[in-house]
C-alpha cells in the first residue's frame, strides 16, 4: 500500500460517523417522528400571526380619531363605548385578513417569497382560517348589538355603518374581489377612513346626548311637577268661584239655569 493510498484510507475514516454517533443521530429521528406536530401555544401563535396584528393601527387610529372628535364636540367621553369600539373594528379587521389569506392562497397569489405564508407554509390548514375567520366576524356582530343596546344610535344608522364596513372587508379579495381588479386601495381607505372614524364618533355622540337629556329630564322633572299642579289648583279654585258666583245669580234673579246649587 502506497502513501496516497494511506493518506486517502485515513480522510475517508475521519469523515464517516462513528457507529455510537449514527446510533444517537437515529434516535433522535425517531423521537423527533414521535413529538406532535404542534402544541396548543404553537397553534395559538399561528392564529395570531395570521391575524397580522402588526396592521391593527390602522383600526385602532380611526377609533380614537372618531372618538376625539365626540370628546371635543361633547367636553364627554364613555371608555367602555371607546373599548367596545375598539374591539368591533379589530374584529371585523381580523376577519379581513383570514378572508385575504384564503383567498390569495387558492387563487395561487402567494408563494414562498410572499410577506404572508401562513398557508404556503402550512402553518394552518384552510378550514381553520375559514373557521377563525367566521368567529372573528361573529364576534364583531355581538359587539356591535351590544354598541346598539347601550347607545341611542338607531338601528338602521348603525346597521349601515357596521355592515357596510363589513362587507369592504370580506368583498377586497373574496366576492367580487376588489384587489384584483385594481380597486383595493379605495376600498381600504373608505373602509379605515370615514367609515370607521363615524362608526366610533356616533356611537359616543348619541351616548353622550343621550346622558344629557337624561340629566335634564330629571332636573326639570320636579319642577314642572310642581308648576302643573299650582296650574291644576287655580283652575280648580277658579272653576269653583265661577260655579258660586253663578248660584248666586241664579238664587237672585229666580231664573232656572241649570247649575249647580253646592260647589
Amino acid at each position: 500500500m502506497g502513501p496516497a493510498d494511506l493518506v486517502q484510507k485515513i480522510s475517508i475514516s475521519a469523515e464517516s460517523p462513528r457507529g455510537s454517533e449514527r446510533n444517537d443521530a437515529g434516535a433522535a429521528l425517531a423521537g423527533a417522528e414521535r413529538v406532535p406536530p404542534g402544541t396548543w401555544r404553537q397553534k395559538c401563535a399561528a392564529y395570531v400571526l395570521a391575524l397580522r396584528p402588526w396592521s391593527f393601527s390602522a383600526s385602532l387610529t380611526p377609533v380614537a380619531l372618531g372618538s376625539a372628535l365626540a370628546y371635543r364636540a361633547e367636553g364627554a367621553l364613555n371608555p367602555g363605548l371607546l373599548v367596545g369600539s375598539a374591539v368591533t373594528v379589530l374584529a371585523v379587521h381580523g376577519a379581513g385578513n383570514l378572508v385575504n389569506t384564503y383567498y390569495d392562497f387558492s387563487k395561487g397569489i402567494d408563494h414562498k417569497k410572499s410577506d404572508d405564508r401562513t398557508l404556503v407554509d402550512q402553518i394552518l390548514e384552510p378550514q381553520d382560517v375559514v373557521r377563525f375567520g367566521v368567529f372573528l366576524y361573529t364576534v364583531g356582530c355581538i359587539c356591535a348589538a351590544g354598541l346598539y343596546a347601550v347607545s341611542t344610535l338607531k338601528l338602521e344608522h348603525l346597521a349601515l355603518i357596521y355592515f357596510g364596513g363589513l362587507s369592504s372587508s370580506f368583498l377586497y379579495t373574496g366576492g367580487i374581489g376588489f384587489k384584483y381588479v385594481a380597486l383595493g386601495d379605495v376600498v381600504i381607505l373608505i373602509t379605515f377612513g370615514p367609515l370607521a372614524v363615524m362608526f366610533a364618533h356616533a356611537v359616543q355622540r348619541n351616548n353622550i346626548e343621550k346622558q344629557k337629556l337624561l340629566r335634564r329630564r330629571k332636573f326639570l322633572y320636579p319642577y314642572h311637577r310642581r308648576k302643573m299642579w299650582k296650574r291644576t289648583s287655580i283652575y280648580s279654585s277658579g272653576f269653583q268661584a265661577i260655579c258660586r258666583w253663578a248660584s248666586l245669580f241664579q238664587r237672585a234673579s229666580g231664573l232656572g239655569l241649570f247649575l249647580p246649587s253646592k260647589v
